[in-house]
């Protein structure tokens, strides 16, 4: 074997064993004993119901990003976030208690930051104020990246961030 060739196949065995580590240490380590994971699978599941059908709502609703001027884009937000908080106050009234209820409690809490500032961008909308959507940082993230990571990490894909404002 030429040394260009031993060098290729170590490069490609070294790529290989990488990431046969990452997704190694992905299921092992963070499997059913992720900190995030909540115990009660009932719940999560039952959420995972509500959160699709909030998103079927959405999808009834006109998108925000096909608005003919800022009022009706404020408009089309609010109504979006309407649905976004009956969701999330469907999961409050349902929450387990103990440790479960502990981290629905921060989870739950990070909806309510980011639906505030879903209604604050509506609010600027109307002001007359075109700009980006931004939403607040918690706990060094942005509050939407915290909603998917949890969601994520608890298997329910519907209870992330709708990405509705565009």
């Amino acid at each position: 074997m030429t040394g260009r060739r031993l060098g290729l196949s170590i490069g490609i065995a070294v790529v290989v064993l990488f990431a046969v580590f990452w997704i190694g240490a992905t299921i092992w380590f963070f499997g059913d004993e992720n900190p995030d994971r909540l115990q009660d699978r009932e719940w999560v599941a039952d959420a995972e119901v509500r959160c699709a059908e909030a998103r079927d709502e959405l999808d009834q609703l006109p998108p925000a990003r096909d608005a003919v001027d800022l009022a009706d884009r404020a408009d089309q937000i609010e109504a979006s976030t309407a649905v976004l908080a009956a969701m999330t106050a469907d999961l409050a009234a349902s929450a387990p208690e103990g440790d479960d209820g502990e981290l629905l409690e921060l989870w739950l809490g990070s909806w309510e930051t980011y639906i505030g500032d879903r209604l604050a961008h509506a609010e600027a909308l109307r002001a007359g104020e075109d700009r980006q959507f931004r939403v607040s940082v918690e706990r060094g993230e942005g509050v939407d990246a915290l909603l998917d990571a949890f969601a994520d990490r608890n298997r329910m894909p519907s209870c992330g961030d709708p990405l509705d404002i565009g």
